[in-house]
């Protein structure tokens, strides 16, 4: 389960949405990517309460290497519109990479929710070494 709240799960973001963040991402640290062979992954989910945006540096040519995850997550009232805390939760997926590549040996792997303030507003963060896809065919799995 991706999601830090038990809410139900309503909708993956739109994949348009997902792709442009991709495309951000890969334009502003195309140099480092390169240099690594790495690539990302964008994940977004929209739950009840909740709304979840996953960027996992991934390795495309070594399935069994070990990603790095970063899960930002906010609260989501009842009827609020969650477009417009998008922006924040990718300023938040640029500001932790930012500090990711500008130290070759970082190891802060969290695997636990922690709040932080983040551009005046309450987010939630871990970064962990999950593989996002298979997380997400395991829950498949289990939900059938």
């Amino acid at each position: 389960m991706l999601s830090r709240k038990e809410t139900p799960f309503l909708i993956d973001l739109p994949q348009e949405w997902v792709d442009s963040v991709y495309e951000l991402l890969q334009s502003t640290y195309q140099a480092k990517l390169s240099n690594l062979a790495l690539d990302f992954k964008v994940y977004g989910r929209l739950y009840k309460s909740e709304l979840l945006v996953i960027a996992s540096l991934v390795d495309p040519n070594n399935d069994k290497a070990l990603p790095t995850s970063y899960f930002v997550s906010m609260d989501l009232e009842e009827g609020q519109d969650h477009t417009k805390l998008l922006d924040t939760l990718v300023d938040s997926i640029g500001a932790f990479f930012d500090l990711y590549f500008a130290d070759p040996s970082w190891m802060d792997y969290q695997d636990m929710w922690k709040e932080e303030e983040f551009k005046s507003n309450k987010v939630n963060v871990k970064v962990t070494r999950e593989n996002i896809d298979l997380t997400i065919k395991a829950d498949q799995l289990l939900n059938q």
